[in-house]
């Protein structure tokens, strides 16, 4: 039977009831006459038969077989098995919890390599089942401290859920707020781990989206804080486990340093299909795909600004009305942000928006939502395609760019990676509105090791002497050899540049007199004091250039800081800035107001703010000064917009600071972040919340 002819076949749940046994047959035909560079097709062929399987009659013995042969136990259903698929089954079953799961062969395969002792370095597909590893290899209480690094916050209350499931005997620990336990599992970034030496024991660690490592993946601060937390994990424990999506492979001395395996799989668990819709005429395109598209679906975007007029564009143009729950949500948004919002109105229509602009345990929602089928469409950036765990039955790449950047055919089989899903979607569809990449997979070169001239100084810094080679040793010698400021000073501010630093000691040096007056103070500055610090941090530490334009000057800065301590709702925060400038778009100002709050007080005013503490003490000691700064109080009362810090760090299990201000008598506890957790945990009927606010603490309530 020819192969296009097959497919037609496959597509066709009349036809298999009526072939079923010559299709069968023709497949293993196929799957008989496969090599190892044929044997991923005839993988898609079966698959394609998976999905009409109920349709294959007496000739489902016939899939089950070539199933077992490669080896996807996953799909097999034990109870109607022959003796031998069922013994091979069997050879692939773990228990998690209280749940029995078959791996499939590869998943086997790197199971047991770590099980008995090795590292492996993972290249493979989306769907093929990573995560369900580390669940097993925590089932099998080999280990008693783990540590998995994930790249964003968002990774952290995903992987939490999905872990709750080995509380009470692990101690789930995501934030150094919390105690540690007798066994532990840490869930964490790349910064937290490197935090105060907050990890000690190690006996197993996870690096999730390990090519973040390498700089063509991310070349700023957060690629050198990652090989940091290799660096320094790897000193205390050699057994671990790198997950990620498909790479050509490891390059640079890594593979003569790192005792590791690495592995590669193209084995995939579903189908994808690919559809050509280029067209000058893109938002034509778009709004005829959505009307008539079936199933849930992921419209990809280059930017927030792109995410926000595509949903615009798909709203207007379906005749869909979101579920009471996105109406509900809605309602909640437009009551505490802004009822003219792009997100409002486009959840209202079934169309849900994902980026970084977005509060998170709002985007954690709509992404539940979505995942639920309350919600037809979710409108994504990059944020939600980097490692959320989604299942869609169809992607839509409506852009090939993250913001102005063409993306590369590695990031292109991510976002495409994303449809399908196992026992869901067994057949995917991407939808291509624009170009695809060439297709030319990168290799992971880990500048740790290899060194080379991208190797982030900030890196270099932060190593012992003795792991540096000549070539980086002469690189960082302008920062190991001046007398401006000591080394342990530019150790500890590990997310700001070290040149920075130094310009920052060096300037305070030239202008000791004038500037240290203004400098040295403890608890909460005055205004002049704040304003002094603003400017400093734009002109020595390049403001301008941080927190995404959503501050234009440093007395703005001062400004918006100060107004923080008066913990105005955003919603009141929306409509003042809206009467300020009436002509200006209600998307663009929340935007700005989101931006400043996410950026510069939850992260650059902080994290600059205690640098510049310590390298002010450092001067004085040097100086032989008894006088010294603390701007400890101020930096975390910023960072969590003067609420207390436990009750803002429930944001990331869910809770927006909305509805946890409501509940603030309960869940404050002084930075206690054990405590609020339990008085969370116990929170029941009994407090006046509407219906989304208990949502979302009962949302929040989940896996703690």
């Amino acid at each position: 039977m020819e192969l296009s002819l097959l497919i037609d076949k496959l597509k066709d749940s009349s036809i298999i009831e009526r072939e079923s046994f010559s299709i069968a047959k023709s497949l293993a035909n196929i799957y008989n006459n496969s090599d190892s560079q044929s044997i991923s097709k005839a993988q898609e062929y079966i698959l394609r038969a998976m999905d009409k399987y109920e349709y294959f009659g007496d000739s489902k013995v016939i899939i089950d077989s070539l199933a077992r042969e490669l080896g996807l136990f996953p799909y097999l259903k034990m109870e109607g098995l022959s003796i031998r698929d069922m013994l091979a089954a069997e050879a692939h079953r773990v228990s998690i919890g209280s749940q029995d799961i078959y791996f499939h062969g590869p998943q086997a395969e790197v199971y047991y390599k770590i099980i008995g002792g090795q590292s492996v370095v993972l290249s493979a597909p989306t769907s093929f089942g990573k995560s369900l590893i580390i669940d097993a290899l925590i089932a099998s209480k080999t280990f008693s401290n783990i540590v998995i690094v994930v790249p964003t916050i968002s990774l952290i209350d995903e992987t939490r859920r999905r872990l709750s499931k080995f509380s009470p005997e692990f101690k789930i620990v995501t934030h150094s707020l919390q105690s540690k336990g007798e066994k532990n599992i840490f869930v964490l970034t790349q910064e937290r781990v490197l935090e105060d030496d907050f990890v000690d024991k190690v006996d197993f660690f996870v690096i999730d989206e390990f090519y973040k490592l390498s700089p063509w993946a991310d070349g700023g601060n957060r690629c050198s804080l990652l090989n940091e937390a290799f660096y320094r994990l790897y000193k205390k424990c050699s057994h671990f486990y790198m997950l990620g999506p498909n790479i050509q492979g490891v390059a640079g001395d890594f593979i003569e340093n790192v005792r590791f395996e690495f592995i590669k799989f193209s084995f995939s668990t579903v189908v994808t299909e690919f559809h050509d819709l280029t067209s000058t005429e893109k938002e034509d395109v778009l709004a005829e795909l959505c009307e008539s598209i079936d199933g849930q679906t992921i419209v990809f975007c280059s930017s927030p600004a792109r995410a926000n007029s595509a949903a615009e564009l798909i709203a207007s143009s379906i005749n869909f009305n979101g579920e009471q729950e996105a109406l509900n949500l809605a309602d909640w948004i437009s009551e505490n942000y802004h009822e003219d919002w792009v997100l409002t109105n486009a959840l209202r229509c079934g169309v849900g928006i994902h980026h970084a602009r977005i509060p998170r345990s709002v985007s954690q929602y709509i992404v539940d939502l979505f995942n639920a089928g309350k919600i037809k469409f979710l409108v994504c950036t990059s944020t939600l395609i980097e490692g959320v765990n989604t299942a869609t039955k169809n992607i839509v790449c409506y852009d090939n760019k993250i913001n102005r950047e063409n993306i590369n055919f590695f990031t292109f089989n991510n976002i495409a990676g994303r449809s399908g899903r196992m026992f869901k979607h067994f057949i995917g569809n991407v939808y291509l509105l624009a170009p695809p990449p060439s297709e030319q997979l990168p290799f992971v070169d880990i500048p740790l090791y290899s060194q080379g001239p991208d190797a982030p100084e900030s890196l270099l810094v932060n190593m012992d002497e003795k792991d540096l080679t000549q070539q980086s040793r002469d690189r960082i010698k302008s920062i190991t050899d001046q007398s401006y400021l000591d080394l342990k000073t530019i150790r500890g501010n590990k997310t700001v540049e070290p040149t920075l630093q130094i310009d920052f000691a060096t300037l305070l040096d030239n202008n000791y007199e004038v500037w240290i007056k203004q400098l040295l103070w403890r608890g909460y500055p005055s205004y002049d004091q704040l304003k002094f610090i603003c400017s400093l941090i734009w002109d020595i530490f390049g403001g301008a250039k941080i927190g995404n334009r959503s501050v234009f000057s440093a007395s703005q800065l001062a400004f918006k800081i100060n107004e923080l301590s008066m913990r105005k709702p955003i919603s009141q925060l929306i409509e003042e800035a809206i009467s300020y400038k009436p002509d200006e778009k209600v998307d663009v100002i929340i935007s700005r107001i989101l931006d400043f709050r996410r950026l510069w007080a939850n992260f650059h005013f902080p994290r600059l703010l205690r640098a510049m503490e310590s390298i002010v003490n450092s001067v004085q000691r040097a100086k032989g000064a008894s006088r010294f700064c603390d701007y400890s109080a101020f930096s975390i009362m910023v960072e969590n917009y003067f609420f207390d810090p436990s009750l803002v760090a429930l944001e990331e299990y869910g809770l927006p600071i909305e509805v946890a201000s409501r509940l603030e008598s309960v869940l404050s506890h002084e930075g206690d972040l054990d405590k609020a957790l339990i008085a969370l945990k116990n929170i029941g009927d009994s407090y006046a919340l509407s219906e989304i606010d208990r949502k979302f603490v009962t949302r929040a309530q989940v896996g703690i």
